[in-house]
């Protein structure tokens, strides 16, 4: 373990040199580097755009090279995964889902990918930055995949190395050097033929026990150097492969997608039916993808407000707004709960959208969410999203044999996680509406959508219901049958109802949530 005062000495030159790396990578925004000396961190971190070097190694590397040459090397190395590749966590899966059906193992693409996309960095750097990463990897030792990834550098760097030149490794070479690491268009391709090579290297690193080591050229470059963001916005952009292959990626990466706080909570219950985090994180990230509008309608406020929700009194708020049965009678700080007022909504000259209750057919004539890609949940997240991306509130009845315990419901929230939650259970029984129970969803002025394939056995009290209801109404029917039919043509005088058929996800983009009038009873 180094004393502090040799740390503060590689800081300072890290101050220093990180400057001098900025201009040559074009000023990439990234903050400011560090040194570590704990034992977690690899030669080279990037977590979340944080570079980190390893103060062994730097002091290792030291006892051949200036300092300042270590620093900007390592530096160099970081900086080109972040600003080339794999850039984001979009380029990094879409690199993981052209190995997946080929090598099919994730940890193993896990580790080919960083020694990929280690090549693909540090070969910019090289020719195009300037770095002094040759001299870093003439005076470091690895295994047999670090020694074959080292007498390509020799190859297609030029560069003296010192590396392996025996037949198995000029027979790799061949392959190797042949691969247009710089140019993106081709990288898919490349990867694969990467892997083709690379596999019998890496398959003999992970048996050998090596699994459980850093990885990669000076550590692992995967999906841990992302934040939460880009690693949501790059399984949005994955769902579109398809579910299975969704469902898949997700249990290659669950621990990095749990780290990063992207995955839903485990909700609770077991069993058919019960959706896992995998099938939730599916229907959120694949509906994102769809941006559905939302009709405007006649709204004004009225001035008043009343209370909307608690937050914790502070000293220095008023106490009038204290709500004396949730603070015990108490008007402490942290303890006392205040009331967040919302101004009230009625009908009048500006436009505004309401809340919308979503009713969600579940029955076991529609495909089940958690086995396969069901057209109902997608369209019903399009919608949820749809309203609450307005900052409006959302409420889910999902139905099967309803009279018979054959439901779950959700009243109005603004919480996406527990909306998709409640649209992704699946009962599978018979098809029928209570009608009692969404009469009970408290709302002063809402929208209706439902989504079904319309075989409920009382469709005629559903049909009569929705005609009879005040505010606008959003009907999606999955495939077409009889039952749609007789629901379009008992609905077609029905100002206030709007019927659209989905029969595959090309047909949701299509959809105007509330394109119907509302009709308001005097």
């Amino acid at each position: 373990m180094a004393d502090g005062a040799t740390k503060a000495e590689w800081q300072d030159l890290i101050d220093r040199v990180w400057p001098e790396v900025r201009r040559r990578h074009l000023f990439p925004e990234l903050p400011h580097p560090v040194v570590s000396e704990s034992d977690d961190v690899s030669s080279v971190n990037l977590n979340d755009k944080q570079i980190t070097l390893s103060l062994e190694t730097s002091e290792a590397l030291a006892r051949d090279l200036p300092k300042a040459d270590v620093v900007s090397a390592l530096l160099d190395h970081a900086t080109a995964h972040h600003t080339v590749c794999p850039w984001d966590f979009d380029t990094y899966l879409r690199l993981y889902g052209s190995l997946k059906p080929v090598v099919r193992d994730g940890e193993t693409i896990k580790r080919t990918l960083d020694y990929f996309t280690d090549v693909v960095s540090d070969t910019h750097a090289v020719r195009e930055r300037d770095s002094r990463l040759p001299s870093v990897y003439r005076h470091l030792d690895g295994n047999d995949s670090f020694n074959l990834i080292r007498a390509l550098y020799e190859r297609i760097w030029g560069e003296p190395m010192d590396a392996a030149d025996d037949p198995d490794t000029r027979q790799a070479l061949a392959r190797l050097e042949r691969i247009p690491y710089l140019d993106r268009t081709k990288w898919l391709d490349s990867v694969r033929t990467f892997a083709s090579v690379m596999r019998p290297y890496v398959d003999a690193e992970l048996e050998e026990g090596e699994g459980d080591s850093d990885g990669g050229m000076l550590g692992p470059h995967g999906a841990g150097q992302y934040s939460k963001e880009e690693i949501e916005k790059g399984l949005s952009a994955f769902a579109d492969k398809g579910f299975h292959a969704f469902r898949t990626m997700v249990e290659d990466f669950r621990q990095e997608i749990e780290d990063a706080g992207a995955m839903p909570e485990k909700g609770i219950g077991h069993g058919r039916g019960v959706p896992r985090d995998a099938d939730i994180l599916y229907y959120m990230r694949l509906a994102e993808s769809y941006k559905l509008p939302v009709k405007p309608m006649p709204m004004e406020k009225v001035g008043g407000l009343y209370p909307h929700t608690h937050t914790p009194w502070e000293i220095g708020k008023p106490v009038h707004d204290i709500d004396v049965w949730t603070s015990l009678g108490k008007i402490l700080p942290g303890v006392s709960q205040t009331w967040l007022r919302r101004e009230g909504e009625t009908h009048g000259a500006e436009d505004g959208t309401p809340d919308c209750l979503i009713l969600i057919d579940s029955s076991g004539s529609m495909a089940n969410p958690c086995d396969e890609m069901s057209h109902a949940v997608l369209g019903a997240g399009c919608a949820a999203d749809a309203y609450m991306r307005r900052r409006r509130r959302v409420a889910v009845y999902n139905f099967s044999d309803a009279p018979q315990g054959g439901f779950e419901r959700l009243d109005f929230s603004e919480d996406r996680e527990a909306v998709y939650r409640v649209l992704c259970r699946y009962f599978g029984g018979g098809t029928e509406l209570a009608l009692e129970d969404f009469r009970s969803f408290d709302a002063p002025q809402m929208d209706i959508f439902i989504i079904t394939d319309m075989q409920i056995s009382n469709l005629g009290s559903v049909i009569r219901y929705l005609g009879s209801f005040a505010g606008r109404v959003t009907a999606v029917h999955v495939g077409q049958n009889l039952e749609a039919d007789q629901f379009r043509s008992q609905t077609e005088e029905s100002n206030h109802i709007v019927v659209y058929a989905v029969d595959s996800p090309e047909d949701i983009p299509a959809i105007v949530l509330a394109e119907a009038e509302a009709r308001f009873a005097a």
